[in-house]
């Protein structure tokens, strides 16, 4: 399984403070077979990509197993 890292959310805050010091928030999704694969023939810009697709679909924020790919 491969994932998508490091993409800041359009819709949640990028890091917030706690006493302990600053937290960012990332999103973590589980790419699809497909997904992998566009990723590995577009490179960064295939990363662009499915990141503006995934927050498109409504996935943004979740890791389904059961979800239909978005390439």
């Amino acid at each position: 399984m491969a994932v998508l890292l490091g993409v800041e959310s359009r819709t949640l805050p990028s890091h917030f403070s706690t006493p302990y010091g600053e937290v960012r928030l990332v999103t973590v999704e589980a790419l699809l077979p497909s997904e992998l694969a566009y990723l590995l023939e577009h490179g960064a810009e295939g990363q662009d990509e499915l990141a503006r697709r995934f927050a498109e679909s409504g996935e943004e924020h979740l890791s389904r197993a059961r979800r239909r790919p978005v390439v």
